[in-house]
């Protein structure tokens, strides 16, 4: 090869090929935080329960985070199968592989799409199905569309996740109880959060 690069970047320090979440499909082999029941309003949909939890982390002022998070469950409430992360500076959703104990995670642009929230209640609308099937939930997506689902649940399920992104006086104390949450997730579940070869 004759061709020379035009610009080479000044050689720097080399850091680890992991990547950030603003990827494209990005698999982990470790299952997302449960929701805390408390901090989840839930919207029954016939086959499928759709709870928005209103999230805060952070062991201060300057470094916290809020935001919904809006968790796609079966009707039992006992698997849950899509979540959509609005908080923080990296906005992304996940597919729940329930039975491998896994997700795969992809990023948000909301420079492409705009904002996160109304595209989000639009893709459950328009592709509920084939979003469980990505999930591994062929029979429930095949539930969903054979016997529908209540779809009129999502104007509230909207409401709701806009309310969450809005400053509360409780903030702090739920951004530690937050913190405290997740840190007793990963005790339990130390692939928590990690990554190796297999999962990108």
């Amino acid at each position: 090869m004759t061709a020379q690069f035009k610009h080479v970047p000044q050689p720097r320090e080399v850091r680890s090929n992991q990547q950030v979440p603003t990827v494209r499909g990005q698999y982990h082999t470790f299952t997302p935080i449960p929701l805390m029941e408390h901090h989840t309003r839930w919207f029954d949909a016939g086959p499928v329960s759709i709870g928005v939890e209103a999230r805060a982390l952070g062991d201060s002022a300057e470094n916290l985070v809020r935001g919904p998070s809006i968790h796609v469950f079966n009707a039992r409430r006992d698997r849950e199968y899509l979540r959509f992360d609005v908080f923080g500076k990296v906005l992304h959703y996940h597919y729940i592989h329930n039975d491998a104990d896994a997700n795969t995670l992809w990023g948000y642009d909301p420079d492409v799409n705009g904002p996160m929230i109304p595209w989000a209640v639009n893709a459950l609308h328009d592709r509920l199905p084939t979003l469980l099937r990505n999930a591994g939930a062929p029979e429930l997506a095949t539930e969903v569309e054979q016997s529908g689902w209540d779809t009129s649940v999502l104007d509230d399920v909207a409401r709701a996740a806009s309310e969450a992104l809005a400053p509360n006086e409780d903030d702090l104390m739920r951004a530690k109880e937050g913190m405290d949450w997740m840190y007793a997730w990963k005790k339990v579940h130390p692939q928590f959060n990690t990554l190796d070869e297999q999962d990108y």
